[in-house]
C-alpha cells in the first residue's frame, strides 16, 4: 500500500486532566501512572495508530507545550512495531545508501532507557553532526540527516505498551513500495490474467501475490511481520516486470504487514513496510 495513497494517522496523546482555564491546561503535572509506573494511555488511540501505521506519542502532562517538536513529513516506512514488553527490546532499522533523512519515534508506557546505535556500533549522541535527539519521560524522537548506510539499532528498555516507527526520505533512486496484493487468475477468454482478490483472505491459505516497487533492489524477498514487528514468515519472489515481483504466499494466521526487503547497488540492506495492518479470517 502506498503511503501517499493511504491515510496516515498521526496520533498525539496529550493525557492532560481537565482544568478551569485553557492556559492552566498546560501547567506541568505529575504523569498519571498506575502502581507499576505505567503512563496512562488510551487503548483506542493506540490501536488506531497500530492498525494504520501512525506515530503514537506518549506525552506526559506538560511535555507537548514545551517540546521543540517539528512534525516531519513522512516518506518511506522502514519499521512499524506496536506491542507490549516487560524487558529490554531491540529493533533493527535498515538504512540504504543515499538516504537523506531518517525519523524515529520510540515510546513506551514506562521508558527506562532508549538508545540509538549506529551501524558501526557507536551510540548516537545529540552532539553528532546532523543528529537531533529529543528525550522525553516516555519517548525518544530522533531526526538524522544523511545517516550512514547500514543497520541501525534501537535498544528500548521498560514496560508496557510500546510503539516504534522509523521512516526514511530516500534518494531519488531509492525504492518505494507502491503496492502489495493477493491475486488470482481471472478475466474473459482472450484477456486472461492475474487480478486482485476482492474477498477476505483466510489464515493459512496459499495464494499468488504481487509486489509493485519503484526503483530497483537486488535479492528481493517478501516477508510478513506481526503488529509488534516480529517476523511471521518469508516468501521468495521473482521479477515479473519492470517494477513488478510475484510469488506464492501463505497467509499468516495473525494480523500482519507485508515487507519487501533486499540490498541496494552498494550492498546495503533495503526495507520497506506497508502501513496498513491486514487481518485474515
Amino acid at each position: 500500500m502506498r503511503r501517499s495513497a493511504a491515510i496516515s494517522v498521526l496520533v498525539i496523546a496529550l493525557f492532560l486532566a481537565p482544568a478551569p482555564g485553557g492556559q492552566e491546561d498546560q501547567r506541568p503535572r505529575p504523569p498519571v501512572r498506575n502502581d507499576r509506573g505505567l503512563l496512562k494511555v488510551s487503548p483506542e488511540y493506540f490501536d488506531l495508530a497500530a492498525n494504520t501505521g501512525g506515530d503514537f506519542y506518549f506525552w506526559a502532562p506538560g511535555e507537548f507545550a514545551s517540546a521543540r517538536l517539528r512534525v516531519p513529513v513522512h516518506h518511506e516506512d522502514v519499521l512499524l512495531a506496536y506491542g507490549t514488553a516487560r524487558a529490554k527490546t531491540s529493533f533493527d532499522i535498515p538504512v540504504e545508501s543515499g538516504v537523506q533523512e531518517i525519523t524515529l519515534f520510540a515510546g513506551m508506557q514506562r521508558k527506562d532507557l532508549a538508545v540509538l546505535v549506529r551501524p558501526d556500533g557507536v551510540v548516537t549522541h545529540d552532539r553528532d553532526p546532523g543528529v537531533d535527539l529529543q528525550f522525553f519521560q516516555n519517548m525518544l524522537i530522533a531526526t538524522l540527516k544523511s545517516p550512514p548506510p547500514g543497520v541501525w539499532r534501537l535498544e528500548l528498555d521498560g514496560e508496557g505498551l510500546f510503539a516504534v516507527t522509523a521512516h526514511v526520505k530516500a534518494s531519488n533512486e531509492g525504492p518505494q513500495l507502491i503496492r502489495f496484493r493477493f491475486v488470482e487468475p481471472g478475466g474473459r477468454p482472450g484477456h486472461e490474467g492475474m487480478f486482485p482478490i476482492t474477498r477476505s483472505v483466510r489464515a493459512g491459505e496459499s495464494l499468488d501475490c504481487e509486489v509493485s516497487l519503484s526503483g530497483s533492489i537486488k535479492e528481493a524477498e517478501l516477508a510478513f511481520v506481526a503488529r509488534d514487528g516480529s517476523l511471521l514468515g518469508t516468501t521468495p519472489i521473482v521479477r515479473a516486470g519492470p517494477n513488478e515481483y510475484a510469488g506464492r504466499c501463505t497467509v499468516p494466521k495473525r494480523p500482519f504487514r507485508a515487507i519487501i526487503r533486499g540490498i541496494d547497488a552498494n550492498g546495503a540492506r533495503v526495507q520497506r513496510v506497508e502501513s496498513g495492518l491486514r487481518t485474515p479470517e
